[in-house]
């Protein structure tokens, strides 16, 4: 990697060390536009954006035609690492309290890397006068889904109900969880109400082998998310929650990342 850095390190300060490029480039990945129009969009001088065209233009980024300017094919990949990279460090920067001193190893290396998918997401914490807030928030959430996918390696016995109750209500409940919270969900709900709604497929039941250190839940329209602390316990002050289609996605990547890795359950 080091040696791969040294070949690229002068094209990565070419895109992040000016912010005329990075804001021309940015502004054409929207669309192509004329002088005029990119000095009304960045609020630069003509002169100042057309030294950073020229530049632009030298590494073949951008071209001019009929006096308008847009991105060329390598450009348009170009803006488009530009803005992951600009929202990537924006959600890093906004969800640090979800991420520092906490256990992230259950989010695979390449779902990180598509961090910006958060950009809009909020975080949910604990108050002196509501301490149940993000479980709160979560529990509302799922009670309105239709559809529910829940990778967990903690037990909650409200959580439970409502997937009982969403089965109750016509709705699909698929789990995917560690041993001990298996074993835990048989203790508390009798055997012979798992095997109805297994039988109708509209529950299905999946183990993971080991201690998966997260609380994922997705539905319908929404994505809400719990991590471990660093010191092996779960946090329940802080929640990750997102009704933006995103982030939706990102959390069920990293269900299906953990579903490809289970063992189906059948009673």
């Amino acid at each position: 990697m080091f040696e791969l850095y040294e070949q690229v390190k002068d094209d990565v300060k070419f895109f992040i060390a000016s912010d005329v490029r990075a804001k021309i480039l940015i502004s054409l990945k929207y669309g192509s536009k004329n002088l005029a129009y990119l000095r009304k969009d960045i609020h630069l001088s003509s002169s100042t954006i057309l030294h950073g065209m020229s530049q632009l233009e030298t590494k073949q980024l951008i071209f001019r035609e009929s006096g308008n300017y847009s991105l060329s094919q390598k450009g348009e990949i170009a803006a488009d690492k530009l803005i992951d990279l600009v929202k990537s460090v924006y959600s890093l920067n906004k969800f640090e309290s979800l991420f520092l001193h906490h256990d992230i190893s259950a989010i695979p290396t390449n779902i990180t890397r598509d961090l910006g998918c958060l950009e809009n997401s909020l975080i949910i914490k604990a108050t002196e006068t509501d301490i149940m807030k993000p479980q709160d928030v979560r529990t509302a959430l799922m009670s309105k889904s239709k559809n529910i996918k829940h990778l967990s390696s903690v037990f909650d016995v409200s959580t439970t109900q409502i997937f009982l109750n969403t089965l109750e209500n016509g709705g699909n409940v698929h789990l995917v969880l560690t041993e001990g919270i298996m074993e835990k969900l048989f203790e508390k709900v009798p055997k012979k109400v798992l095997q109805k709604w297994l039988k109708k497929g509209s529950l299905k039941l999946w183990k993971l082998e080991g201690d998966v250190k997260i609380s994922l839940t997705t539905g319908d329209n929404f994505m809400a998310m719990g991590l471990f602390s660093t010191n092996g316990a779960y946090d329940l002050n802080v929640a990750l929650i997102s009704q933006e289609e995103d982030a939706l996605y990102w959390g069920n990547c990293i269900y299906d990342h953990h579903l490809k890795h289970a063992s189906k359950y059948s009673l």
